[in-house]
């Protein structure tokens, strides 16, 4: 039995907030067909960065190291939107960028391009969809439809004009024209509900989704005209026209199969085209396709490796053949050489996507990753049991024994942390002095109504002192030395960090600590409260600003007598490189860089 396929159109139909709560890359919204000629393809790899594949197979070239949100070729160009909120053109071989939108807070996710500027679709959980127009030559956005119902995210594109289709009343919307440059509206006409609008070089094709019906735009006598192709009212995408040849998707109730209609001719494409896919870019009557493949990783941590795989479709003969893709990162270890790393627990998850990116989604294979806590990995990287750690800055204990045996390590600065605090939001209290946090670990502070909340005794827990985190706490706490005996206080002293969370979730009345990024996947948690300390709250945006008064600085390490382009030191090098910056950020680490 075959699964449900959502293609891009379909998520269209569950609304934005549903397309960006799955995490999907917006595809372009029709390749132009026989565009200026390209030795090549576009497409994203490798967390989206964006690449270069020319056509004869020979190695990707690098466009643009960033997160790519969607593209769209047009003319002699190729605009891309990132998710820094930047827009910029290339020429068809990927060079001479232009930035047509300065970074910004919102991530365009549908771009129209026009030769006058090109207007941007974003959509904002608090401002709902929006779309903005970014004049030639000029990097401030005008607003469009300000105030206005907005045009479907479908339903906008250009052609000699504007054109935007918006809903009316029932089953009816308006397929609206206005001046590119002036935004005045030159005519309306009344146009079906389900209209999808797709830009080809030969005009403006009007698609309606299962009701098996396609039009032409003729854009000077303001009126569809109806193509006759043997569509049926099973069809729900149109995924692209290459001159008398179109792509189309049948519905659930076809089971999602693909028909290519060429010259009139309809067929069913052969077995072999990806379940879940998009178009991604045309060139010399081929078509590239995306889809994705997923699976847990080996490295467990309920981490998941999704791939992007491409495919290329013959638009004559309807032949499928695969695309390989090795970007830039991914064939750093491609022998199967990925050195063996160790870490911190508050590290485990950026060690385990590190090893699912470079050895599981490419292939490769590699060594899987050590979890020895901070003092074991500092004791496995004197010992030569491990090759690379991700670490604190070692302590006096550490340092000797790494002098004991003649080891000299190199460490360079990845990322900012910071020691949280938390507690259960049932406490009344939300923010904490550091000279507050003191007494309660020394026992002077014993209810939370000193404090401003709830008649009730204060439970504090914390970590045995081989942990990072409790090394961290006394260190950042205790800098005289005088760390009180807790266990003479009655503390609890618990195991590990997942403990000190479940205790303080299942507990209103405990306190305890850990590490910022250890918390992120659970701070969405109602009860869950990680205290604000002197009135700076736990975030990457305060502990990069240094307010946060208990940040942290976390190290990649590696031995310095590591060889040139040896496996350790490609992966050190790795730091500090955009993509590695973006894998922190998704593990909740804030990249800081060596000044």
């Amino acid at each position: 039995m075959r699964k449900t396929i959502f293609t891009f159109r379909r998520l269209l139909s569950l609304g934005f907030a549903a397309v960006l709560a799955l995490g999907l890359l917006c595809p372009p919204a029709m390749a132009e067909a026989d565009a200026p000629a390209a030795s090549g393809y576009f497409l994203t790899a490798e967390y989206s960065r964006l690449y270069f594949a020319p056509a004869d197979g020979s190695p990707l070239r690098l466009v643009a190291d960033n997160e790519t949100v969607v593209t769209e070729r047009w003319g002699e160009y190729l605009y891309a939107s990132f998710e820094d909120g930047s827009i910029r053109r290339y020429n068809l071989d990927g060079s001479n960028e232009t930035l047509l939108a300065p970074e910004n807070p919102r991530a365009y996710r549908k771009l129209v391009p026009f030769e006058g500027g090109v207007i941007g679709m974003y959509f904002s959980l608090l401002e709902g969809e929006g779309l903005e127009l970014y004049r030639e030559g000029s990097l401030t956005p005008i607003p469009l439809f300000d105030g206005e119902a907005k045009p479907m995210s479908t339903g906008l594109t250009v052609g000699k004009h504007l054109y935007a289709c918006r809903y009316d009343r029932d089953d009816i919307s308006r397929l609206e024209a206005f001046d590119p440059e002036s935004m005045e509206k030159l005519w309306e006409i009344e146009v079906d509900s389900t209209t999808e609008l797709h830009r080809t070089k030969e005009g403006i094709l009007c698609f309606l989704p299962n009701r098996g019906k396609l039009y032409e735009l003729d854009e000077d006598a303001h009126a569809l005209v109806p193509i006759d192709i043997p569509l049926k009212e099973t069809d729900c995408d149109l995924l692209f026209r290459c001159g008398d040849t179109y792509l189309v998707q049948g519905n659930w109730s076809d089971d999602y199969r693909n028909y290519l209609i060429r010259n009139s001719i309809r067929t069913q494409v052969e077995e072999g085209l990806p379940e879940y896919f998009s178009l991604v870019d045309m060139n010399d009557g081929k078509a590239l396709l995306k889809s994705y493949k997923s699976w847990e990783s080996e490295a467990g941590e309920n981490a998941w490796v999704s791939v992007e795989t491409y495919t290329l479709l013959d638009t004559e003969s309807g032949t499928i053949s695969d695309f390989p893709v090795r970007g830039q990162y991914g064939s750093l270890f491609e022998s199967g050489d990925f050195p063996l790393m160790d870490s911190s627990t508050a590290r485990k998850p950026v060690t385990t996507e590190l090893y699912a990116f470079f050895c599981e989604g490419t292939g490769a294979g590699g060594k899987l990753p050590l979890c020895s806590t901070t003092h074991g990995a500092w004791l496995n990287i004197a010992d030569r049991q491990a090759d690379v750690a991700l670490l604190a800055a070692p302590t006096d204990e550490e340092q000797a024994y790494l002098d004991e045996r003649s080891v000299t390590v190199e460490m360079k600065l990845y990322g900012g942390d910071g020691l949280v605090f938390i507690g259960n939001r049932a406490c009344g209290v939300e923010n904490l002095s550091l000279d507050q946090l003191r007494a309660i670990y020394r026992g002077e502070i014993t209810n939370w109504a000193q404090l401003g909340g709830v008649d009730h005794t204060i439970r504090v827990l914390y970590r045995d002192d081989q942990s990072g985190s409790q090394r961290l706490f006394e260190r950042m706490l205790w800098a005289d030395g005088a760390v009180p005996d807790f266990e003479a206080l009655g503390f609890d002293v618990l195991g590990d960090m997942s403990t000190i969370v479940s205790e303080c979730l299942r507990d209103p009345y405990a306190i305890g600590y850990s590490i910022m990024t250890y918390l992120h996947d659970v701070f969405g948690k109602e009860d869950l409260l990680a205290f604000s300390l002197n009135g700076y709250a736990a975030t990457p945006e305060n502990v990069a600003s240094r307010n946060y008064p208990l940040s942290t600085q976390g190290y990649v390490v590696i031995r310095s007598d590591e060889p040139e382009n040896s496996p350790a030191r490609r992966l050190y090098d790795f730091f500090g490189s955009p993509l590695s910056d973006l894998i922190l950020t998704r593990n909740g680490i804030t990249p800081l860089h060596e000044q």
